[in-house]
């Protein structure tokens, strides 16, 4: 196999780049897997075959899909054993262009070892070869590379830990707030309806959220504005809701059910009105408290429908309920009484404990069993 390289130095290691079939790179390079008993040595984690099926059908569908851009970092290899290439020909040497000879036949992927290892890479190139378990032809796609040489084991450590220590991961309400960007208003319905509800809260004006959800990018303070809620801690909530809610599943067309949701949302506004207001005295618009929010608003939503509450007076209705909380739950973050609380497991234990305080009655069922108290 021959692989055409530019010779160059990055940052202060000599390397060959180029370009070359995914199935080419994968069949000369193994990984150097970490194996507490055989090769605890080792540089790579245990492989997630999901993140390494996703990489395949990413670049598989960089075929399928033409129209659609597709780019990957490059893959980063470590010629450990020099004797499976030939020294790097040049051929044209004033622009540092030179030539790498793989012999195939000398490289063995049977070995603990690899002789040319990923350092970087490993997902993306595990599946390149292709898969008969799952019928899944070699990925003749063009991937970009580099090519160190003779690096030491050592060495291609330090490398590795740059690499994957020194990765901060993006911002996920960012993330998302791309994906609304570039899928189509009726398709993220279908593929995300939960996205397309928090999406929705942050651009309606009619609703609560409007205005205050970070989105991603750069924090820029704004006069009189102040982003209080992130987009994904949004969506998780609406994920919450559709989930939680059995009389939601039955409402047809995603609209309905976003403004239904939206709906109680006004509610808890109205109900907490100054922690609303101020997420950085309380803790009802940080995560824990909209993901609380959440589950406590499919409860209260599922008792409207099922006392057959028209649609002009369910904010009201949903605001009666929350009055009946209101007073179990003091969000203050420095004072309050749910402090030691936090996640969404503590979300869950929270909504579970204010749904007992829940009542279709006129008898108000926290005011009944605090009352009660007094005869013990």
């Amino acid at each position: 196999m021959e692989l055409l390289t530019i010779k160059g130095t990055n940052l202060n290691t000599p390397v060959y780049r180029g370009f070359a079939s995914i199935k080419d790179i994968a069949t000369i390079s193994a990984p150097d897997t970490e194996k507490q008993d055989s090769n605890p040595d080792g540089l790579q984690r245990n492989l997630s075959e999901a993140h390494a099926r996703a990489g395949y059908s990413y670049a598989e569908d960089a075929k399928k899909d033409p129209d659609r851009c597709r780019l990957w970092p490059e893959v980063i290899l470590n010629v450990r054993d020099t004797s499976v290439i030939d020294k790097p020909l040049p051929v044209d040497e004033q622009h540092n262009i030179f030539k790498i000879v793989v012999h195939e036949e000398r490289i063995d992927k049977n070995r603990e070892l690899p002789q040319i290892s990923r350092t970087d890479g490993n997902h993306r190139l595990f599946y390149g070869e292709g898969h008969p378990k799952y019928k899944w032809p070699a990925l003749d796609v063009p991937t970009p590379f580099a090519i160190t040489i003779g690096l030491g084991r050592p060495q291609e450590t330090d490398i590795f830990v740059d690499i994957n220590h020194n990765q901060r991961a993006m911002d996920t309400s960012h993330l998302l707030h791309l994906r609304t960007r570039l899928t189509d208003s009726e398709d993220l319905a279908t593929k995300d309806p939960a996205l397309w509800i928090a999406s929705e809260l942050a651009e309606d004006p009619k609703s609560p959220f409007h205005g205050i959800v970070y989105r991603g990018g750069e924090k820029v303070k704004v006069q009189g504005l102040d982003r209080r809620v992130n987009l994904a801690q949004l969506r998780t909530s609406a994920e919450m809701v559709l989930k939680e809610s059995i009389r939601l599943r039955g409402v047809p067309e995603l609209r309905n059910k976003y403004v239904i949701i939206r709906t109680y949302w006004s509610a808890v506004k109205g109900v907490f009105s100054e922690e609303w207001a101020d997420a950085k005295k309380y803790l009802l618009l940080r995560g824990f408290g909209v993901w609380c929010m959440a589950i406590l608003g499919a409860e209260i939503i599922d008792r409207c429908f099922n006392r057959g509450i028209p649609p002009s007076q369910l904010e009201n209705e949903m605001a009666d309920y929350l009055s009946q909380i209101s007073r179990d739950v003091n969000w203050d973050r420095k004072e309050g009484n749910i402090t030691h609380k936090g996640g969404r497991v503590g979300a869950r234990e929270l909504a579970d404990i204010m749904k007992m305080s829940l009542s279709d009655e006129s008898v108000d069922m926290g005011n009944f069993i605090r009352e009660l108290k007094s005869l013990y």
